[in-house]
């Protein structure tokens, strides 16, 4: 998964539903992920993407609008 930019984020570990979760790559911008709401007390290590945030998904990549 990348952001607007082009930066990855990280990559999609499952899909469940319909439903995208990723898992943060190690250099995921702290920015991007505080607009996921993927940061805060509670890290975990897979999150559901939710589907407002994705503008383009490939055979390889999913885009985010972030």
């Amino acid at each position: 998964m990348v952001d607007h930019n082009g930066v990855e984020v990280g990559t999609v570990d499952d899909v469940r539903n319909g439903d995208l979760y990723v898992k943060v790559g190690p250099d995921a911008d702290s920015e991007t992920l505080s607009e996921l709401h993927w940061d805060g007390t509670v890290n975990k290590e897979v999150h559901r993407l939710p589907d407002q945030y994705v503008s383009d998904i490939t055979d390889t990549t999913v885009r985010i609008t972030i």
